[in-house]
């Protein structure tokens, strides 16, 4: 098969199913084998768990980077556009560069039967070994046992925070996310975020005979303690003016990564280049702030309940809540409150997706004083602030609309 623009390539890409699934990992394993891509020169960090994955992936990137590597970064969603899954060196691939890495890989595997995202991590794989990288972070899509990017080998795993999401696919606990998750441990070393002591637990026993860093044992009554060599890092909410509350404990994470990365490869770890980086760092639809209107990506117990809080504490109150959910996701009664209390009135936009609420029910959900309305365009009619968020699709449906103020 051979697809003789971008835009045909899309199209057979939409064709797959965003949100198809199918568990294992002998696709991956098949399509690596027939692409030459088993084996790998590159320094590889693996990024997996529930919250703060994205925003941790870039975050890494974004040190390594500063520090002079040739970096290569994988991660999802896309918000617009299906390229923003793939960045070499900061910056996203051309469409030019998509087609021939589509094109290569339909010629091998066509007969495989990837599914969407494994089509996408194969094409990525291809990618940064043409471009002769040092670091590679790969954000694991679901899960850490089954899920395509755990058919690579890793250097380093990166476990932020689980939390309850996707309980249909990985089990209805927390004990059942986190043992899906450390399937991507035990392989090589690994550092997490903090963690409930079930997961940590679980954690533990899954990395048994591999180094295990916690990001807890670095806290400190100001923030953390990074170790650095001779002159460990500090690292506080003031180094992060401009962001979100939540934003230190992944920036704190993906510091405690480098700093195990620079180690291990003799890297340079510049404590006062890291500070640097990590406060001019942002990412489109985390707690981003256009004008009136806030917009961030927080979609599950944990993200919602982080979202509050940073706004209960700020004081903030907004004239409208704009909120959508997919139904899949877990809707917590107390957190509608507290999302509800942060605003005058709740308009819930109807979504051209499946998986999302019916905008009339999930305004049932918030009671009196929320509306339904067609689309998101007319939500976001009207004066004062809005605050937006609820679903990554949501907020990519924001940026269709204003795909200037993409970071």
């Amino acid at each position: 098969m051979t697809f003789a623009s971008f835009a045909e390539f899309e199209v057979y890409l939409d064709s797959l199913g965003l949100f198809s699934m199918q568990l294992g990992l002998g696709r991956m394993q098949e399509a690596m084998r027939l692409m030459g891509l088993e084996r790998r020169s590159a320094t590889v960090a693996h990024v997996v768990g529930t919250n703060g994955k994205g925003s941790t992936s870039g975050f890494l990137e974004a040190l390594a980077r500063a520090h002079g590597l040739a970096t290569g970064l994988y991660n999802s969603p896309h918000l617009v556009s299906v390229r923003e899954r793939i960045r070499v060196r900061g910056s996203m691939v051309s469409e030019a560069g998509w087609l021939q890495a589509a094109n290569a890989v339909m010629d091998r595997c066509a007969g495989v039967g990837l599914t969407y995202f494994e089509l996408l991590t194969v094409m990525a794989l291809f990618i940064f070994a043409r471009e002769g990288l040092d670091l590679i972070v790969l954000e694991a899509g679901l899960g850490g046992t089954h899920d395509a990017t755990c058919a690579i080998s890793a250097d380093l795993a990166v476990m932020t925070p689980v939390g309850l999401d996707h309980e249909h696919v990985l089990g209805p606990t927390l004990a059942d996310i986190a043992h899906d998750k450390s399937g991507a441990l035990g392989r090589c070393p690994a550092v997490t975020g903090e963690q409930d002591a079930c997961v940590t637990d679980i954690f533990r026993q899954a990395g048994a005979g591999r180094p295990l860093w916690s990001l807890e044992d670095c806290r400190t009554a100001g923030g953390f303690l990074i170790p650095a060599g001779e002159a460990p890092m500090l690292l506080t909410s003031a180094s992060l003016s401009g962001h979100p509350p939540y934003q230190l404990r992944n920036a704190a994470l993906a510091t405690l990564a480098w700093s195990r990365l620079a180690l291990a490869g003799g890297w340079q770890f510049d404590a006062a280049l890291c500070t640097q980086v990590l406060a001019v760092t942002r990412f489109s639809g985390r707690f981003c702030r256009h004008g009136r209107i806030l917009v961030d990506g927080a979609h599950n117990p944990m993200g919602l309940t982080a979202l509050c809080e940073a706004l209960e504490a700020a004081g903030e109150h907004f004239n409208v809540l704009v909120f959508q959910a997919m139904r899949d996701k877990t809707l917590d009664q107390v957190i509608l409150k507290r999302l509800r209390a942060l605003a005058d009135t709740v308009v819930i936009p109807a979504l051209t997706l499946e998986r999302a609420w019916d905008a009339r029910e999930l305004a049932g959900r918030f009671g009196h004083g929320a509306r339904a309305v067609r689309d998101l365009q007319t939500a976001l009619q009207g004066e004062g602030a809005i605050l937006l968020c609820g679903s990554l699709y949501l907020v990519g449906a924001y940026y269709e609309l204003f795909p200037e103020q993409l970071l």
